[in-house]
């Protein structure tokens, strides 16, 4: 009978730190991707990935940001609309209230 072996993968991990530093050196130091994973000793494919990734993460964080500033703008519209009403409310009485001089 003949047994074939698993394969055994030869796939490598890298930490979550080695991805981000392999992502700016091609987004904020401006290395080419090729270059930098030639450096790495990473395939351009998974390094492009990652960039993709990073990529989507910030526009991500970008649109919860802009979500909250949304809600926090619904907010103080609120309050501001509220506190009107209360000042109008507040000259109306202190018009009763006052005699007026004349």
């Amino acid at each position: 009978m003949n047994r074939q072996k698993a394969k055994t993968s030869k796939r490598q991990y890298h930490t979550r730190e080695f991805k981000t530093s392999a992502v700016k050196m091609v987004t904020d130091e401006g290395i080419e991707a090729g270059e930098v994973a030639s450096r790495l000793g990473v395939d351009i494919i998974t390094l492009r990935r990652w960039i993709s990734s990073a990529e989507k993460a910030k526009e991500s964080k970008t649109q919860e940001s802009m979500k909250d500033l949304i809600l926090a703008n619904k907010r103080q519209e609120e309050e501001i609309r509220k506190l009107k009403m209360e000042r109008e409310i507040l000259k109306k009485a202190m018009a009763y209230l006052v005699p007026t001089q004349n």
